[in-house]
């Protein structure tokens, strides 16, 4: 009896490790449909385009690397109205919560020209303070991501450049450095 209980207790035991070792911060992970947002970003090609004059190229920053396809890659972005005036601004820039920034990678020139085939990234202003390890930004991989905030794996990812952007709110494409691309 004693070594069937201590049994059950150890199979307990490990198994609440266990799904404790794959449960992350409350904050580090919001599914979309768990917060009835749907896709915020539905729609965004009607959003201010801010490569709107020339689709980014290359590496412009010097931080992606093979990041978002690399040098080879043309990308589009977009910001929802909520971030459209501090988009257009000049620096320091400091986005309001809910602003969207949504870029689609094309993996090169001939994709881009047949205007198919691209990943998505999404960005979105989180609540001042929820997300400090990420500026409070979120971040999507897909259209169908949820949002990684904190220290989650893929908020640590894109952080980790974006990083590099924080006197701009961690937002490389802005007036200032578009301007720069003319």
């Amino acid at each position: 009896m004693k070594i069937k209980l201590s049994i059950a207790l150890l199979v307990l035991a490990v198994s609440f490790i266990g799904l404790s070792a794959f449960k992350s911060p409350a904050n580090d992970y919001k599914p979309l449909e768990k917060y009835n947002l749907g896709n915020p970003w539905d729609g965004y090609k009607s959003w201010y385009k801010i490569t709107k004059d020339a689709a980014n190229t290359g590496d412009p920053t010097g931080f992606l690397s093979n990041k978002h396809s690399g040098s080879k890659a043309f990308r589009e972005i977009y910001i929802n109205s909520v971030g459209e005036g501090t988009q257009q601004g000049h620096a320091p820039y400091k986005y309001a919560e809910g602003t969207i920034l949504v870029k689609e990678t094309f993996k090169d020139k001939a994709a881009y020209d047949k205007g198919d085939k691209f990943i998505l990234t999404v960005m979105i202003k989180q609540k001042e303070g929820s997300s400090p390890e990420t500026g409070d930004w979120g971040f999507v991989m897909g259209a169908g991501g949820a949002i990684s905030t904190g220290t989650s794996k893929w908020a640590k990812f894109c952080s980790n450049c974006h990083v590099y952007a924080a006197s701009n709110d961690y937002v490389f494409m802005n007036a200032d450095f578009m301007a720069t691309k003319k």
